[in-house]
Formats: C-alpha cells, structure tokens, sequence
C-alpha cells in the first residue's frame, strides 16, 4: 500500500511516516465496471485515491442526460470537492474494474493541515477543474451565440429573396390574371345574351 500511495502526485514530497499513517487509514475498495462510486448531491465527505482502474466525473440532467465533465486514471483522485461540508458537486462511474484508496475527509483535512505542499497541490487540481468548467462554459456561450444569431438572420431575411418564393409569387400572377379574364369574358357573354333575349334575338336560334 505505501508504494500505491507513493505514484499518487497528491502526496509527492511526504515523508514514509505520514504515508504509513495515511495507508493505515485508508479503506480499499474494489469495484466493478458502471458502478457509480459517487452521486451528485450525496452527503459523503471521503477523498478517493485511484490506484487502478478509470472512472468518469458527470453531472446528471432531467431525462437521464449525462454532462461529462472528466475521466481519471491511476495516479489521480477524487472527491475533494466536499472538503467545504456541502453535497457532492457531481457523480463518479467506474469505466471499467478499479481498486480505489478510500479517506475520511477528517484524515484528509488532518494531512492538509500538516503538509501545506499537499494542500497546494490540491488548490492546483481545483484550478485546474475550475479552468476546464470556464472553458466549457466560453464554449456553450459561443454556440448560443451562433445559434442566436442564425435565428435573428432567418427572422430578417426576407422570404421574398427565396427562388420557390418568387416562382409561386409569378404562378399567383398568372393565375390571377387568368381568371380576372374568365370573369370578364363570362361578364361580356352573359350581357351579350341577356341583350339578345331582350331583342328576340333566340328565336333566330329555336327556329320560331
């Protein structure tokens, strides 16, 4: 076990006692792969250590959709989110079998407060995750960026511009004028024929 914790970076620097102190206190945990280690809002405060094996960091939305936010290896961790007393801030599955290193966020609070380097190190990853959740949010505002203005062009370009728009617009013209002259030659020959009627003028046709 001490020669897990020493590949961790997390506790690069510390000397053999206080590694033995952290492997006597840790748990071991031995998982299988989709099995969720961690969920989102859970009030657990341990800092897991990942020793083999690779998990996913996510966030859960409504409808069962998934926001990744990062895969970790061995060497890495997680969990330390929880070191302000709050829920945990997102969810953690195994991506495949991994041994993981469990500590108590009291041991955890014990060992930053002894080793500053290790607290300094911790700050580091969570600027690190903060940075990624910045870059991720620059990115989401520049799609709905681009998405709005694609809206805001398709509400102000003008449908007249449209080829189909202006071949229909030429039909209705045509279709138009068209029956404008079937009315008026209905109009001419039911007053050419109501003129005859008036003169007699259908007896020519009956032979009367």
């Amino acid at each position: 076990m001490l020669a897990d914790l020493k590949r961790i970076p997390l506790f690069e620097g510390l000397p053999d006692e206080d590694l033995l102190m952290i492997a006597q206190r840790v748990a071991i945990r031995n998982v299988p792969e989709s099995e969720v280690i961690v969920r989102e809002g859970d009030r657990t405060d341990a800092l897991y250590m990942i020793l083999s094996g690779k998990v996913k960091v996510y966030l859960g939305e409504e409808g069962g959709k998934e926001i990744p936010l990062d895969v970790k290896g061995p060497g890495q961790y997680f969990g330390e989110m929880t070191l302000d007393d709050k829920p945990r801030a997102a969810s953690v599955m195994s991506l495949q079998p991994s041994r993981l290193a469990e500590i108590s966020g009291a041991d955890v609070r014990a060992l930053l407060l002894k080793h500053p380097e290790t607290a300094l190190h911790l700050i580091r990853n969570l600027i690190r995750v903060t940075r990624g959740l910045n870059e991720r949010a620059r990115e989401s505002g520049r799609k709905r960026e681009k998405l709005r203005g694609y809206i805001d062009e398709l509400g102000t370009k003008s449908g007249a511009d449209s080829p189909d728009v202006k071949r229909w617009a030429k039909a209705k013209r045509w279709i138009l004028a068209i029956l404008l002259v079937c009315a008026v030659l209905q109009y001419y020959f039911f007053d050419v024929f109501t003129e005859m009627m008036s003169l007699g003028g259908v007896n020519t046709f009956t032979g009367n």
